[in-house]
């Protein structure tokens, strides 16, 4: 399980890459992408800054740093969580909800916001951009309640 462990907390790491690299990239692009690139008729790229939490809820109270220094606090918890935990699809869930919150904590740390890109619609309906740190929390948060609400073996 410790080899297991380790393996985990390098997909955080990886995740954590992946992030930070891609609103680099995004940051280098401003020009470009704030013009919506189309890549598929639901799916474009655009540079969007989130002061907030998600879909931009508090935007408007600048407490962006703040909610980065929250993020790194509620990443060194799930570390703890993880270093105690022996079910595989729970440790691997929290690993990728760990690398996510690690970015966007990052973010807001050094940025006061996130970099948002990734928008989905259908036709005129935007759901609200986001990255792939959110991607990483959204997919490990789902996997972490299908293991603990849907498992056979209870």
């Amino acid at each position: 399980m410790r080899l297991f462990k380790s393996f985990c907390f390098s997909l955080s790491l990886i995740i954590l890459i992946i992030d930070q690299y891609s609103k680099y990239i995004v940051s280098q692009n401003i020009g470009i992408l704030s013009q919506n690139i189309e890549l598929f008729p639901f799916l474009n790229l655009v540079y969007v800054t989130n002061k907030g939490i998600s879909f931009g809820i508090l935007s408007e109270l600048d407490i962006s740093f703040y909610l980065g220094i929250l993020s790194l606090i509620i990443s060194l918890f799930i570390i703890l969580w993880i270093l105690k935990l022996n079910k595989k699809r729970e440790v691997v869930s929290l690993s990728m909800i760990l690398g996510g919150a690690l970015g966007n904590g990052i973010d807001r740390v050094f940025n006061s916001y996130v970099i948002d890109f990734i928008d989905f619609h259908i036709e005129e309906w935007h759901w609200p951009a986001f990255n792939f740190a959110d991607s990483f929390i959204t997919v490990g948060a789902i996997i972490f309640i299908f293991s603990n609400f849907f498992n056979s073996s209870k």
